[in-house]
């Protein structure tokens, strides 16, 4: 028996930043039917890992603000690969307008995180990135997706009549049909237009994917190997799920 409690002790294996496709963000470690064995740790970005029927959630990314006293989306953050806040991989900070601008360790611009304007949120979500050399990444809302015949056709205006309030925010999840789960929410190259296909007629790159089941964690998912820098996608996820669902506080 004691073998068996060190064996569920163990540490997980450490995974590079680099390497983490699959990434949540919050506190809980561990996800057990029983709520009383589910244990809290520090903010980060973290995978998931099974051992013995449960889900822990390791932290592969540690999330530091620069004014704890302040939300994050207002007084910025720090990523770092460790704990003890040694490495860092990352500073998120707003510029005072619609813009975080994300550094690396030297302080050399990666890209950024850009706010939509409230105008045009409701056919495209709230936060967008951009990396030099690439088109900007936006995810347009379901409904938008097509251009606005195709909106009108599922009925976007039964929806704006009781949501609009919400869809404001900062960054709610797409609207599923009564009691389903929300739709994904997709970030694709170049998808200002409310279109969803590309200039060739076939379907723009999905860069970065949200699955949220009803209100529980959502998981992100991004590409293996791309052009996207991961430090953009966590640093998007970090603001959203922080200033939108309370991350830093569940």
């Amino acid at each position: 028996m004691a073998f068996a409690r060190r064996k569920r002790d163990e540490p997980f294996e450490a995974v590079h930043w680099d390497e983490i496709t699959q990434f949540t963000v919050g506190r809980m470690m561990r996800n057990t039917i029983r709520r009383s064995k589910r244990v809290e740790g520090p903010h980060a970005v973290r995978f998931m890992r099974t051992r013995a029927g449960d889900e822990y959630m390791v932290p592969g990314v540690f999330i530091m603000p620069l004014e704890p006293a302040r939300p994050l989306s207002k007084g910025g953050f720090r990523l770092y690969e460790d704990e003890d806040s040694r490495q860092l991989l990352c500073t998120v900070l707003p510029d005072g307008s619609d813009r975080y601008r994300v550094t690396d360790a030297a302080g050399l611009e990666l890209g950024s995180v850009r706010r939509t304007p409230v105008a045009k949120r409701l056919t495209q979500q709230s936060l967008w990135m951009e990396q030099p050399g690439y088109p900007p990444i936006v995810a347009l809302r379901n409904w938008a997706r097509g251009g606005p015949g195709a909106a009108v056709d599922r009925g976007v205006g039964h929806v704006l009549e009781g949501v609009v309030d919400s869809l404001l925010s900062f960054g709610s999840d797409e609207v599923g049909d009564s009691g389903s789960a929300p739709k994904p929410v997709v970030w694709t190259v170049g998808a200002e237009a409310a279109d969803e296909t590309g200039p060739d007629g076939g379907y723009r790159e999905a860069v970065l994917t949200c699955r949220r089941a009803n209100q529980s964690h959502a998981w992100y998912f991004v590409m293996r190997e791309g052009w996207l820098d991961k430090r953009l996608a966590f640093a998007l996820v970090v603001l959203r799920e922080s200033e939108a669902f309370g991350a830093d506080r569940r």
